[in-house]
């Protein structure tokens, strides 16, 4: 078996980091890699600290399609869990299971990430975000 280039490693870490996600919804798994390739951060999908997990007793937003009922979704985005675990103020590349929403865009348009990538896409919208905010992203298929 051949060796796994560094994103197909980092996005099969971003998958197992996404299981540990307890929102009924979806499961996001988030890794932040300095530029050393170092794990600096990892996030997943889940309600604050003290809360009910959704899996345990789903919010209101539990019932709604991906993308819709956000509000009454109580989760925290694996992204921003990931920047709240963060330490570093290297730039950054950041890893997960899909491409971020447009409210976690924004926080990452005004972080040290450089470069997204991802194993799907979520919004259109991010796209022209990171472009404009000069973050390169990569979104490919293929994890392994």
């Amino acid at each position: 078996m051949p060796r796994l280039s560094k994103d197909e490693y980092f996005l099969e870490i971003a998958n197992t980091v996404a299981q540990r996600g307890t929102c009924e919804r979806r499961k996001v798994g988030c890794v932040l890699v300095d530029s050393d390739n170092h794990i600096v951060a990892t996030g997943y999908n889940g309600v604050a600290k003290n809360f009910t997990h959704c899996i345990d007793n789903p919010c209101e937003g539990a019932s709604y399609p991906s993308g819709e009922g956000l509000e009454l979704c109580e989760a925290i985005h694996a992204e921003l869990n990931a920047f709240l675990q963060c330490r570093s103020d290297d730039s950054l590349t950041m890893y997960t299971t899909t491409t971020p929403c447009v409210a976690c865009a924004k926080v990452i348009c005004n972080s040290n990430v450089k470069r997204v990538v991802s194993t799907s896409q979520y919004s259109q919208d991010t796209l022209s975000m990171f472009t404009l905010a000069k973050i390169k992203i990569n979104v490919s298929t293929n994890s392994n």
